[in-house]
């Protein structure tokens, strides 16, 4: 039996059910239990009240509505908790479905390192952008802030996606890490995804496709053996590939096939973690464009890869 476990970020909207389905397929093919699990965010509505110290009044009167709020947000919690369950037993998902308070962010990223992966629902925050006032009080989603603590791999589920083919892994020249390039094929062989390489320059290292792909060989022999496809973007690829994401203008963003599952990865830097856009990660999905974003910690190894890749298996990857 799979010892695979996903992590689902549970709430009512229609980006979580998106994001409950995609679950729901990969814990099929990965024979992985779901966990789903909502965060009743206590912090944000105390901080909504906003009332420290006394002023004109005491902080009772503040007390009760905090606590009546509470209230009505564990019977919504309840409900969308027995919904879910039924939904998911219905497709003979295994897992459970948990109710926590506190700041959710915090409590999934925690949570999430039980588990080999975390997938939770997006609605791009800088699309409403133009739709809301810009001194808005809530600035982040929980899935910005999630993409930054998390140190398991976290899955950005924005839109239903079409059937994935293949897995597009994105890699930095001037950075290859080769555990994530390893742990990024284990998963695309398990989900028996066509893998398909990227490799993005940012203006510093510049080399010849051909020679490039030859010292890849060298550096990683057990890739010779494999069915991958291989891209290079030279120059300041990392920074001109913008048809992954909105950038200030809108009309200017390259549709981008749904059949692939996107795979970026993010490091730890300091107390900082950055894609290889040379961006915090919360920035680059507030205005992503792409139906499904997988971002993967280069350091995790989330399913357990060691030593060399088994070629046969590799080899017999469908198509």
């Amino acid at each position: 039996m799979s010892t695979h476990s996903i992590l689902l970020a549970l709430s009512g909207s229609e980006q979580s059910r998106n994001a409950a389905d995609v679950a729901w397929k990969l814990a099929k093919k990965l024979e992985a239990r779901v966990v789903a699990e909502h965060v009743i965010d206590s912090r944000t509505v105390w901080e909504l009240l906003r009332n420290d110290k006394p002023g004109f009044i005491g902080s009772g009167p503040y007390v009760a509505v905090y606590e009546t709020i509470l209230c009505a947000l564990k019977s919504l919690a309840e409900k969308l908790a027995l919904d879910y369950d039924a939904i998911a037993n219905g497709q003979g998902i295994q897992g459970e479905c948990l109710i926590k308070e506190g700041n959710p962010v915090e409590i999934l990223s925690r949570d999430a390192n039980d588990h080999n992966l975390l997938v939770i629902g997006h609605f791009p925050s800088g699309l409403r952008a133009t739709d809301r006032e810009p001194c808005h009080y809530i600035r982040y989603s929980v899935a910005e802030g999630v993409s930054h603590q998390s140190i398991v791999p976290v899955l950005i589920v924005q839109s239903k996606p079409l059937s994935w083919e293949s897995m597009t892994i994105v890699c930095e020249i001037d950075h290859i890490n080769y555990a994530y390039i390893r742990s990024c094929l284990k998963l695309a062989k398990l989900l028996d995804l066509k893998p398909r390489l990227e490799f993005w320059g940012t203006g510093t290292r510049e080399e010849a496709p051909e020679e490039f792909k030859q010292n890849l060989f060298e550096s990683m022999p057990e890739a010779k053996a494999m069915d991958i496809e291989f891209e290079y973007f030279g120059g300041r690829a990392a920074t001109e590939r913008k048809e992954l994401f909105h950038g200030q203008d809108v009309s200017k963003s390259v549709e981008v096939p749904s059949e692939t599952l996107f795979v970026l990865p993010t490091r730890g830097i300091a107390r900082e973690r950055m894609t290889v856009f040379g961006m915090e990660p919360e920035a680059f999905i507030r205005c992503l464009t792409l139906p499904c974003l997988l971002l993967w910690p280069e350091d995790h190894n989330a399913f357990d890869v060691t030593g060399d890749l088994d070629l046969k298996q590799l080899s017999e990857i469908k198509k």
